[in-house]
């Protein structure tokens, strides 16, 4: 009997034909596997059909191809596992029906190929899944996959080429998504039909027989940053389609570039139509598009054609060099064209002709061949457009209906170089969509870009850097056209944790910047504190010039910059002195000279304060979030291939789940982390392999599971850290100084006294009791629950309980984003910071105020929470914070929360008296004094004030103090030889009433 390799949770069941210890057939390996168990294939052909009916990994050895599954009869793969995983394994099969059959359940395909000539390479049918990711399909006989009767799809990073027929087909009440997709040399790239649903981003479509996307009986298709080219048309839009395109390019089409027709609904925004045969748009029967800052150019016949009942909206849009004309609406269609440009149609910039209507408004007609031509009963107006380079502005037929007021060529000029402006800006999305971009050097720029896109994770990161890129293509492009530049800030704060790749992209973004001609050389300068500061006074002055000198034409890198501001206000403050000059230096230079500072995040808000004049020089911070653990898998994948090595499925698992427990305290690196993990592992693996004496070439590129170590001593966790007494009775004895609050000091320290029970029970072998650490503040505004949360943090770290303590404070804005999916990032970035420490969700009831909505994404982020609140529970300690009441209902939002928050503290209003406590304390704090009549006065005043539900406790006291100083200054300012009594008491007429500050 073949053997069985278990591990604690599953089992490693491998087939090799020919070898007696291992399965003959995967068939055979499939019957013997239980769900969660992996089947490793060696290399080899498998004349199988193989029929997947439980949860588990077919996982290839070796390398690509090797593999191979290729049946006799019947599909390839069927699916009916509740969650299956293909990797590595090329599927081949030469006749039939279907190749790949995804009945029901979930199957993933990893880094797979699918090779066919069937019916259907792969079928995915109702309510099954398929998600196939860095994988490769093809079909010589058919399509390539079908997804229908509800079932839905998710490709990635994957290549469908060689189709015969259509790529990607979804019908029914089906859904689909493509992202980083590319399909090419097929008959049709996507038919969306029957109420599907299909969102591509960031793919391209290229040499397709017919329509690159054909919509039609109700489909939706959504399109972003794709391109489109070499084909015949690009979307085609039938009976009830419904299409959104946004920054997508179509190149040298065949045919149309989009068609519209049967009550097909278009929306187009920043869409670039250039070098096609044909129209770029033509709306036939009743069909509705709308486009915005668009452009149209070199079309092979009349660019935009709107006919029978069709309505065409376009604005701020572009259209050029039609062998044609410009803008042509027949029948009964309707025409709104605002602030649209048309230059160089052979034809008229806009013809108008039997019972259409058009209304044009500002924009510009230049060098066509007519200006506007109403023809038969044509009916509109032109209202402010500028038309030139032409003997024929206006042509208007006996039977028409028409007002033409033409604008004047200063006027409206401008407004047609801002139609301009908006095409460039839709141009240059578009060509980052095909693969083309402008520049002084555009192919240089093209590669840079493309090499900042490789780098792994740093989503936010690349989005701001190809921002920056193209606010300088538009400041150039509005030189060129003879407008004011906008300022554009060349220095920026990389903020972020070790090993998130600041310097690679720092050196990225200086040749990037010599691609664009904003410096002259590019090179990286990097220097820290030691190159700048010296250990004299004038010395440092010196240093640094000589280093910003190298760096002139360049970027100058200084990393761990606040190091620079770390002695500010002491005599030796040299490091004040590097900043000084940086300063000046900046100013003399700051047309040759990029500077990057970088170092933490809360550190470089403290460099940014040690000089008035870094604020307004470094106006733009880029932060650089923590990799996920998918990410950190990613880059050590990237090792492997750099260094000839291979991760197994299982291994890139358990390396998932490696970096997922790992603990993120200080010293957690990042990429750094990632190599260290990498290094350790081909350690364990020279180890693992030193005693054998035969080994081959794949057992020495292959790392298993067992080659990743432990993990290292967690410094987060109960009874893990060292115990601090001192610590704990002197933040404790902070906690006691604190005015008002006794129920949360009393709540606070019997938690304190629970923990080090608990500890202490530890340690003499007795199980300790299971201790909820996160906790609900629940009451008014300004009663102290952040300051309490902060001393809550330092408690825990003091008795061992966390690593750091730190308090990551956020809020609603901070964890919620604007699409689906981006919540949870966000929501799972900010936990990360928090880990080692405290994460304090201020106003957390704003979370559940979504009612279940479409976007509802506050409950997305609720979710999140507590999955990440269960993987990670001795991690980080959450605390919720808001109104009493309120805080009742976020409980309410998700079951898992109440279980979780098992713990309640209770913030009350601060009373007259201890109102008085704190204005005295912040009186004291400024050098004023309250007499014993202010006090009075202060709490009459603090008695007879309106306690709503948001009075603002301890800020409302702040408040009435800063409105005391303020009304002092003002009873003083006559006073011509005040002593010192007059500048420092408070009196009780300095008091405000109650009814001048909202309380």
């Amino acid at each position: 009997m073949a053997p069985r390799l278990t591990a604690p949770d599953r089992a490693v069941l491998t087939v090799a034909a020919g070898s007696p210890d291992c399965h003959q057939t995967i068939a055979s390996a499939l019957a013997a596997a239980r769900d969660g168990d992996i089947v490793s294939i060696r290399p080899g052909v498998y004349p199988e059909s193989l029929l997947v009916d439980r949860s588990v990994t077919l996982s290839g050895v070796g390398d690509a191809g090797g593999v191979r599954i290729e049946p006799v009869a019947g599909a390839a793969v069927r699916s009916r596992a509740g969650v299956a995983r293909i990797s590595g394994i090329t599927v081949a099969r030469a006749s039939g029906d279907v190749a790949v059959d995804v009945e029901s359940g979930a199957l993933s395909l990893d880094e797979c190929v699918v090779e066919a000539a069937t019916e259907v390479a792969v079928v995915v049918r109702a309510d099954a899944r398929l998600a196939v990711t860095g994988s490769r399909l093809g079909n010589s006989s058919g399509a390539g996959v079908l997804v229908f009767e509800g079932g839905a799809a998710e490709l990635a990073g994957t290549r469908l080429s060689g189709v015969a027929t259509t790529a990607l087909v979804v019908r029914g009440p089906s859904e689909a998504q493509l992202d980083d997709v590319r399909i090419s040399g097929c008959d049709g790239g996507v038919l969306v039909a029957d109420g599907a649903r299909l969102v591509v981003t960031a793919s391209r479509i290229d040499g397709a027989g017919g329509a690159a996307a054909t919509v039609e009986g109700g489909g939706r298709l959504e399109m972003s940053d794709v391109g489109i080219g070499d084909g015949a048309v690009g979307v085609l839009a039938g009976s009830g389609a419904e299409v959104t395109l946004t920054d997508v390019r179509m190149d040298g089409l065949g045919a149309q570039g989009v068609v519209g027709m049967g009550g097909a609904v278009i929306a187009l925004e920043r869409v670039i139509v250039a070098d096609g045969a044909a129209h770029a748009v033509q709306l036939v029967e009743d069909a509705r598009l709308d486009a915005d800052s668009c452009r149209f150019t070199d079309a092979g016949h009349d660019a935009v054609v709107v006919s029978g009942t069709s309505a065409l909206r376009l604005v701020s849009s572009r259209i050029e060099r039609a062998d044609g004309v410009g803008v042509l609406a027949s029948g009964e269609a309707t025409a709104s064209l605002v602030d649209v440009v048309v230059v160089a149609a052979t034809a008229a910039g806009v013809l108008v002709r039997d019972d259409a209507r058009a209304d044009v408004e500002g924009g510009a007609l230049r060098d066509c061949g007519a200006g506007s031509v109403w023809e038969g009963r044509a009916s509109g107006a032109v209202s402010g457009t500028v038309v030139s380079g032409t003997e024929r502005p206006s042509e208007i037929g006996a039977e028409t209906d028409v007002t033409v007021t033409l604008g004047d060529d200063e006027g409206a000029g401008a407004e047609a170089r801002g139609a301009g402006g908006a095409h460039d800006g839709a141009e240059d999305e578009g060509a980052r969509a095909s693969g083309g971009q402008g520049g002084r050097d555009g192919e240089e720029l093209e590669r840079l870009l493309a090499e900042l896109d490789a780098l792994v994770g740093l989503d936010g990161v690349k989005r701001q850097v190809e921002t920056l890129v193209r606010m300088h293509q538009m400041a150039e492009k509005r030189a060129e056209a003879g407008l004011p530049s906008p300022p554009v800030s060349r220095h920026l704060v990389f903020a972020g944790s070790p090993g998130t790749g600041k310097t690679t992209v720092a050196r990225l973004y200086g040749r990037i910047l010599a691609a664009l001609g904003v410096v002259r050389t590019g090179q990286l300068v990097e220097v820290a504190r030691p190159d700048l500061v010296a250990a004299v006074i004038g010395g440092t002055a010196i240093k640094t010039s000589e280093r910003f000198t190298e760096a002139l034409g360049g970027v100058l890198f200084i990393d761990e910059a606040y190091a620079l501001s770390k002695d500010s206000g002491s005599s030796n403050d040299f490091g004040g002195e590097a900043i000084d000059t940086l300063v000046k230096l900046m100013e003399d230079h700051r047309d040759d000279v990029v500077v990057i500072v970088a170092g933490y995040t809360n550190d470089m808000r403290s460099f940014m304060a040690a000089n008035p004049g870094l604020s307004s020089r470094f106006s733009r911070t880029v932060e650089f979030s923590d990799y996920a653990s998918a990410e950190m898998v990613t880059i050590v994948e990237g090792l492997c291939r750099a260094n000839h090595y291979s991760l197994e499925f299982e291994t890139r698992a358990a390396l998932h789940n490696y970096f997922t427990e790992l603990p993120r305290d200080e010293t957690f690196g990042n990429g750094r982390t990632a190599r260290k993990v990498f290094e350790e592992m081909l350690g364990r693996q020279a180890y693992r392999l030193g005693s054998t004496a035969d080994v081959d070439a794949l057992t020495l590129t292959r790392l298993i599971p067992d080659d990743l170590g432990p993990l290292p001593g967690s410094s987060i966790g109960a009874g893990v850290g060292r115990v601090d007494e001192e610590r704990v009775e002197q933040l404790l004895a902070t906690l006691r100084e604190l005015v008002g609050l006794d129920d949360v000091k009393a709540e606070v320290q019997g938690m304190v006294d629970l923990l080090t029970s608990a500890r202490r029970r530890q340690a003499a072998g007795l199980p300790a009791p299971s201790l909820s650490r996160h906790l609900i503040f629940a009451g008014p505004p300004g009663t102290g629950k952040t300051t309490v949360a902060r001393l809550y943090g330092s408690l825990l770290t003091a008795l061992g309980v966390l690593a750091q303590g730190q308090v990551t404070e956020v809020s609603r804005a901070d964890l919620v984003g604007e699409y689906v999916g981006h919540t949870a990032r966000r929501t799972t970035e900010a936990f990360d910071r928090a880990r080692g420490g405290v994460l304090f969700i201020d106003e957390a009831y704003t979370l559940s105020s979504g009612g279940g909505g479409g976007n509802d994404f506050g409950k997305e982020s609720v979710d999140t929470l507590v999955k990440l609140m269960e993987d990670h529970r001795d991690e980080v300690v959450v605390i919720a914070a808001g109104y009493e009441r309120e805080m009742g209902d976020f409980l309410a939002t998700n079951p898992g929360l109440d279980s979780r928050f098992s713990h309640r503290v209770r913030f009350a209003n601060y009373t007259p008296d201890e109102l008085v406590t704190i204005v005295n304390q912040h009186a004291t704090a400024s050098g004023y004094e309250c007499t014993g009549p202010t006090v009075a006065a202060l709490r009459g005043h603090f008695s007879s004030v309106d306690r709503t539900a948001s009075f603002g406790n301890g800020r409302y006291a702040r408040q009435v103090m800063d409105a005391a100083i303020a009304n002092h200054a003002r009873r003083t300012r006559s006073i011509t030889a005040p002593s010192m009594d007059d500048l420092v008491l408070l009196l009780p007429e300095d008091v405000p009433g109650p009814g001048e500050i909202g309380a």
